[in-house]
C-alpha cells in the first residue's frame, strides 16, 4: 500500500494538506487484525491492541468522554512523515512511505485527544522485531513533535544509557533534516552536530545519555527511549519522568525489541503493556499507547500452543514489514538456520527475530477466567458469616496488604484493603506503570503519609475488621510483621503465623485455581487484586509443590499472597486440621 503525501504544514494550520485517508488505512488494519482469530498474521497483543483502537473510537463519540479522535490530527501526522526522506538504503522512492503496522501507530498516538486539545497519550511503546524501521518512526515521530506540536521551548530528547545509542534516533532525524531543505525552510530548523534547532520556539532536539541526563537545566518535552530492553537500570528513566514533570503535554516513546533478562526497566514496562492490553487497568491507563508485536506463547486460556520460532508462516506476526521487504525476509531465514544448527544462537534468534523474551516467566492465573469471577461481595450481609484472614506486610515502602475470605455454600467472597506511601503513589505516577493514583481516587488503595507504610494505620483496621466482622484466624507472615503482631495479640486478635513455602502454600494454590477455574471466586471486580493475580508466577520444590515466587514475579503480587493465606487458613479449619500441624512444620524444597 503506496501513499503519496504532498505538502506539509503546522498543525495549527486546519486540515492536513494531503488527501490521503490515514485514519481509514488504521481502521482497516485493525479489523483485519481483529478478525484474524487464528492468529495467522497477527499476533494475540497485536489483536488485543487492535480491538482496543476501535472500541475506544466508540468511546470517544460517547457523551461525556475524556478524550475525542480527530482525524485532522491523525492525517497530519502521517503526512508529515510520509514527506521525509529515507537517510539509509536504497528505495523505490526517496520518501519515506508508511507501512499499515506504522500508520496504526501513528494515528492513534496522534488522532486521540484530551478535551483541552492535547494528545490523550502521554507514553507509547512501540515493540517489534528488529528491522522493521522502529528507529526510523522514532525519529520521525519526535521530528513532527518539535515542529508541530505547539510546546513552546520544547526539549526532544533521544536517551539511552550510552552516547552512541541514544545518537541513532538523533542521527536519524538529523540527515532528515539536512536532507530536505523545504523542511528546514518551512520551520526554521538548524542541524548541528549535537542539536537540531528551532529558534521561532526556542526547541532543540539532543542525544542525551545517562551522565548528561543529570545536567541542570533538562525539562524534556519529548522522549524517545530506543531499545528500553537494554537499560540496565531505572536511573535515566527516573531522571527524565521526574524532569518532565512541569510539561503540559509530555511524550515517551519508547520503541524497542525483547532482550535478556535484567534489573532496568523494560521488565516492568513489558507487563504494564501485556496487563493493559488484557484489559486489566480499564481507564486508569487511558495515557499508554502499546502496539507489540510478537509470535505467540501457549494460551492457557484457549489451549493455544505456543507458535514455532522455526514456522516461517508466524514470522510476520513480529516482523509486520515481511510483506513488503524480501531482504528481511532473507535475512531471517538465514539466522534461522544457523540457530537450528547451534544452540548458542537460538535465543538471539528468540530475542531479535521474533520479538520473544529469551526466558519468560509464566504467569500462574488465566486472566479470562479470573476477570469473570467478578460478582458483587456484600458485605453487610456477610458481618456474622465466619471469615478468614491474611496479612501481608512484606513491603514497607509499596504495596501491603490485608484480605479476608467467607465459605458460604460451595463458593468462596473476598475483599480487603491494601495500603501505599505516599511516596510510592508518587514515584508510580512519574513512571506511568502502575495506576496507583487513580486506584487511589478511586478508592481501591489507601494512601498513608510519608516514604513508607504507616503500620499503625494497619494495626486499627485489623482491629476495626475485628469488630465489624466474625474472624476465625488471621494468617501473617512473620517478615516485617513481628512488633504489629505482638501488639494485635495483645489486643487477642487470632493470629497465626503462615509459614512462606510450597508445603503450605500449595493446598491454597490448589483450592483458589479450582475457586477461580469453576467460577465459584467472587472477588467484586478489585482491580488491584486482579492485577497481583496477574503478576503471580509460581515455584515448585522437587515434589511438585507449589507457592509464590516473589523473585520471578514481574511485579506486586501482595494481594495475592494475603489471599492466598487467608484461603489456606480456612481449609485448614474446614478440614479440623490444627493451625500449628498445617503451618508450622518445617518447609521442604
Amino acid at each position: 500500500m503506496r501513499r503519496k503525501a504532498q505538502a506539509t504544514g503546522s498543525e495549527s494550520s486546519g486540515n492536513p494538506p494531503d488527501t490521503t485517508d490515514y485514519v481509514a488505512v488504521a481502521i482497516a488494519y485493525a479489523r483485519e487484525a481483529v478478525a484474524d482469530k487464528k492468529g495467522r498474521k497477527f499476533g494475540r497483543l497485536l489483536r488485543l491492541g487492535a480491538k482496543r483502537f476501535l472500541d475506544d473510537l466508540k468511546r470517544a463519540k460517547k457523551r461525556g468522554a475524556t478524550f475525542r479522535f480527530s482525524p485532522e490530527h491523525a492525517n497530519h501526522a502521517c503526512s508529515f512523515i510520509e514527506l521525509l526522506p529515507h537517510v539509509e538504503g536504497k528505495w523505490a522512492k526517496p520518501e519515506i512511505v508508511l507501512h499499515p503496522s506504522h500508520v496504526f501507530f501513528v494515528v492513534q498516538l496522534f488522532g486521540f485527544r484530551k478535551p483541552d486539545g492535547t494528545r490523550r497519550f502521554t507514553s507509547a511503546l512501540f515493540a517489534v522485531a528488529r528491522k522493521n524501521a522502529k528507529s526510523t518512526l522514532a525519529a520521525a515521530i519526535l521530528l513532527y513533535c518539535q515542529c508541530c506540536e505547539p510546546e513552546e521551548g520544547a526539549q526532544v530528547v533521544s536517551a539511552a544509557t550510552t552516547g552512541s545509542q541514544a545518537r541513532i534516533i538523533f542521527n536519524v532525524a538529523k540527515r532528515m533534516v539536512e536532507k530536505t531543505a523545504d523542511l528546514r525552510e518551512h520551520f526554521g530548523l538548524e542541524a548541528w552536530a549535537n542539536s537540531i534547532s528551532r529558534m521561532e520556539t526556542g526547541a532543540s532536539f539532543k542525544p542525551i545519555n545517562a551522565k548528561a541526563s543529570t545536567q541542570d537545566g533538562l525539562n524534556p518535552s519529548h522522549v524517545g527511549l530506543d531499545e528500553i530492553h537494554a537499560h540496565k537500570t531505572p536511573d535515566l528513566l527516573n531522571v527524565l519522568t521526574s524532569a518532565a514533570g512541569a510539561r503540559s503535554n509530555p511524550l515517551f516513546l519508547y520503541t524497542t525489541t525483547e532482550g535478556y533478562p535484567n534489573p532496568g526497566p523494560w521488565s516492568e514496562i513489558r507487563q504494564f503493556a501485556k496487563q493493559l492490553l488484557e484489559g486489566l487497568f480499564g481507564e486508569t491507563a487511558d495515557h499508554f499507547l502499546a502496539v507489540f508485536y510478537a509470535i505467540d506463547d501457549e494460551d492457557r486460556a484457549t489451549g493455544r500452543k505456543a507458535d514455532d520460532s522455526f514456522d516461517e508462516s508466524k514470522w510476520i506476526k513480529a516482523n509486520p514489514l515481511i510483506d513488503v521487504n524480501p531482504h528481511l525476509l532473507a535475512a531471517i531465514r538465514k539466522e534461522a538456520v544457523e540457530a537450528k544448527a547451534m544452540p548458542s544462537k537460538m535465543a538471539e534468534f528468540d530475542i531479535k527475530r521474533v520479538n520473544r523474551p529469551a526466558s519468560s516467566a509464566n504467569g500462574w492465573v488465566l486472566l479470562p477466567k479470573w476477570k469473570s469471577c467478578d460478582g458483587v461481595v456484600d458485605l453487610d450481609a456477610l458481618r456474622d458469616v465466619p471469615c478468614w484472614g491474611g496479612l501481608d506486610l512484606a513491603s514497607t515502602r509499596d504495596l501491603c496488604s490485608l484480605r479476608l475470605v467467607w465459605r458460604v455454600g460451595d463458593r468462596v467472597l473476598t475483599w480487603g484493603r491494601r495500603w501505599v506511601p505516599e511516596s510510592a503513589v508518587a514515584s508510580r505516577t512519574e513512571r506511568g506503570t502502575v495506576p496507583y493514583a487513580g486506584w487511589v481516587k478511586s478508592g481501591a488503595l489507601e494512601q498513608t503519609e510519608g516514604e513508607v507504610t504507616d503500620y499503625a494505620v494497619v494495626e486499627a483496621a485489623v482491629l476495626d475488621i475485628v469488630e465489624r466482622f466474625n474472624l476465625q484466624t488471621l494468617a501473617f507472615d512473620r517478615w516485617n510483621a513481628t512488633e504489629v503482631v505482638g501488639r494485635l495479640i495483645e489486643a487477642e486478635v487470632p493470629m497465626v503465623e503462615f509459614i512462606q513455602g510450597p508445603k503450605s502454600y500449595h493446598p491454597a494454590m490448589q483450592e483458589l485455581e479450582r475457586l477461580y477455574i469453576s467460577g465459584r471466586l467472587d472477588h467484586g471486580g478489585d482491580p488491584v487484586l486482579a492485577w497481583c493475580a496477574a503478576n503471580l508466577v509460581a515455584r515448585r520444590d522437587v515434589n511438585m509443590n507449589m507457592a509464590p515466587d516473589k523473585r520471578r514475579s514481574a511485579e506486586k503480587i501482595d494481594d495475592m499472597t494475603a489471599l492466598l493465606m487467608a484461603v489456606g487458613v480456612s481449609l485448614s479449619s474446614e478440614a479440623e486440621t490444627p493451625l500449628d500441624d498445617f503451618l508450622s512444620n518445617p518447609v521442604t524444597g
